[in-house]
């Protein structure tokens, strides 16, 4: 049985700043005086220098298409992240499908573009302690990034069909970002580590090195751009000519080859009928986070 089939089942049972760098846990309404700055949230999956740094070339594509400002942000955490998405502090967001999802259904914001490459939840262990059952995870940490991650959704129901209950037979734990959790994972302070296939590619390579892949869990659609309603339409659109322009670019093609997202594609109705069906999973693990 395929994941989603899973996943459905167990739910049914159940900036860069001068001229971009910018720090994650300042709030974008300190920073923006200038009204004309586009500002693009990242969802923190990586270290703030990380994320930041790769997203670069796309900030300065945006601002020389745009002819404006542009102000990549994050935040220190996906709470944190997610509810500055909620309350509309950012133009454009860049996040998982789940919550895009939720973004553009409740909360002001259009889908744009999506990447092509799917996100590929995967269970990763240390090389020198790799797992040979299920079973033996009981009694176990799994670090995580964020409980209502995606990943981490689907993750629990393959758990579950294969016999192992959360808090009752193992335990997420949950950390800053996927790296973190993979360094968990590798220095024996968790058992596992739930991560995405991109976050392995990435990692350092002493990271890449000591770690290995047990078993996959997901493959859902990649990370959305979405605007917010404020943008007008043309604006949006224009945001959207720039993106599909810097992936024809050899600045947009050595981003994507870097970061593995195979580049970009417009959502299609598939996409939102799956994402539709986590929405109920999502709302319940976001809890009082949403307004």
């Amino acid at each position: 049985m395929g994941w989603v089939a899973r996943l459905f089942a167990a739910l049914g049972c159940l900036a860069l700043c001068y001229p971009f760098w910018t720090l994650a846990e300042e709030k974008p309404a300190n920073r923006a005086a200038d009204s004309r700055v586009l500002t693009v949230g990242l969802m923190p999956y990586l270290s703030t220098r990380t994320l930041l740094a790769n997203y670069q070339p796309i900030a300065v594509a945006l601002e020389s298409a745009l002819k404006q400002p542009v102000q990549l942000l994050t935040a220190p955490d996906f709470d944190t992240f997610v509810k500055r998405v909620i309350d509309g502090e950012y133009d454009i967001a860049l996040l998982a499908p789940h919550y895009a999802r939720l973004a553009s259904k409740e909360y002001g914001y259009t889908p744009l573009l999506l990447h092509k490459a799917a996100i590929r939840g995967m269970l990763v262990t240390s090389r020198s302690q790799p797992l040979n059952s299920f079973d033996e995870l009981r009694g176990q940490n799994i670090a995580i990034v964020d409980r209502s991650a995606l990943i981490v959704i689907a993750g629990a129901a393959t758990l579950a069909e294969n016999g192992l209950k959360e808090n009752t037979d193992y335990r997420f734990v949950e950390t800053v970002s996927h790296s973190s959790a993979l360094h968990n994972a590798i220095t024996g302070r968790a058992r596992a580590a739930l991560v995405s296939y991109s976050t392995l590619q990435l990692a350092a390579p002493e990271l890449q090195r000591d770690a290995v892949v047990w078993r996959d869990v997901a493959n859902i659609p990649g990370q959305f751009y979405i605007a917010h309603s404020r943008v007008p339409l043309a604006r949006q659109q224009a945001v959207k000519a720039a993106l599909q322009a810097f992936e024809k670019s050899p600045e947009g093609q050595q981003f994507f080859e870097k970061t593995k997202h195979g580049g970009l594609r417009e959502p299609t109705a598939d996409d939102n009928a799956l994402l539709d069906r986590t929405l109920p999973e999502t709302r319940r693990q976001l809890g009082n986070l949403l307004r």
